[in-house]
């Protein structure tokens, strides 16, 4: 494990293997390695000739915990990743998160998409967008959020049983319940009509967290989406067909420079 500084707070991170670099992003009350490592993800990822790069969110893991919801705006928790590709001296990277850290790829993707040879968004979908009009999707039979449907964000209300369990094993209350308050608000889907980095949406055909994955990616230009069969929220990302899809999607080698 390493560290670094970001804002002021000390942001825990691992960087193993050779190669081209993918950061890893998890989610909300987990960390860089119940997420990612335990998962087998650290493996997998190097053994398809990839340096990995996983650093635990603030608020989370080993990393430093503010109390405040402000330090959980997309610009501190989600900006740590650019700060953190800045400080290994890295102009670009592949990106894969999950959940929360799915999220903040979006935005990240929004906002810094020339940072990225690609961006994969997992565990997140239509919960990710400002709908002006969810009463469309559902005529479209897309799965929305409840959040989607009150055209609020983020899906909090699934999140709590979550961040129940997370502090009855050692989760710091105050921090998680601050990344909860300060997470950011939808993005319009507008936010990304000038992305041209790869992209896939991958979300379980169950998970009620993150809803159908479509419409996210067809709100980015070339964007491509996966429905994994069968799967939740919390069962995806030890799935073989969800490993295979995001393997196959990196497995494109987009061109770096």
């Amino acid at each position: 494990m390493e560290r670094f500084e970001s804002q002021g707070l000390s942001i825990a991170y691992d960087d193993v293997g050779d190669g081209d670099p993918i950061l890893l992003l998890h989610g909300f009350a987990a960390d860089r390695i119940t997420n990612w490592k335990a998962t087998g993800w650290y493996r997998t990822l190097r053994e398809a000739g990839f340096r990995v790069i996983a650093p635990d969110a603030r608020g989370h893991g080993r990393s430093d915990k503010p109390s405040e919801p402000e330090d959980y705006a997309p610009e501190g928790i989600a900006g740590d990743v650019v700060r953190l590709m800045d400080h290994l001296q890295i102009d670009r990277a592949d990106l894969f998160g999950y959940s929360m850290g799915g999220r903040n790829a979006g935005w990240l993707l929004a906002r810094h998409g020339e940072r990225f040879h690609s961006v994969i968004i997992g565990g997140t979908g239509i919960n990710l967008l400002e709908l002006e009009d969810p009463g469309h999707w559902t005529d479209r039979g897309f799965k929305l959020t409840a959040d989607n449907k009150k055209t609020e964000s983020l899906a909090i209300p699934a999140i709590v049983p979550l961040y129940e369990k997370m502090t009855r094993i050692g989760g710091r209350p105050g921090a998680l319940s601050a990344c909860l308050l300060g997470s950011f608000p939808g993005l319009q889907e507008s936010a990304f009509k000038n992305v041209d980095t790869p992209a896939l949406v991958i979300a379980g055909a169950r998970d009620t967290v993150a809803g159908s994955p479509i419409p996210l990616a067809e709100a980015i230009p070339g964007g491509k989406a996966v429905v994994v069969p069968g799967k939740s929220h919390l069962s995806c990302v030890t799935d073989a067909f969800f490993r295979g899809a995001v393997l196959g999607f990196l497995g494109c080698r987009w061109p770096r420079e």
